[in-house]
């Protein structure tokens, strides 16, 4: 298994509103597609106003970004041009799962 893990790091005080935009497109993209594996998590300690968008992928070959299920469906460019300017930087990750 691979992981795809982005790291956005928000603006002050923009945390309620980028997790309501997230939560809001995941639902809806993940009714849509339910073979999208995803997880959303917010900071508790570090940094403030943190989002990890965790991906989950059965093959090397799924984490080509052109390929992204998530950016795929429709109203993905209206929900992201919406979260952008919540957000100051951010950074992706990919893993490779060893155990189990």
């Amino acid at each position: 298994m691979f992981i795809e893990r982005n790291t956005f790091h928000l603006k002050f005080g923009a945390g309620k509103d980028a997790l309501r935009l997230w939560s809001d497109y995941l639902r809806t993209a993940c009714g849509a597609d339910t073979n999208l594996r995803v997880r959303l998590f917010t900071d508790l300690t570090g940094d403030a106003y943190v989002l990890v968008l965790e991906l989950n992928y059965e093959t090397y070959a799924e984490l080509e970004p052109s390929l992204c299920r998530l950016t795929q469906q429709p109203g993905w460019k209206a929900f992201y041009e919406q979260f952008i300017p919540l957000c100051e930087r951010s950074e992706r990750v990919l893993l490779k799962a060893v155990f189990p």
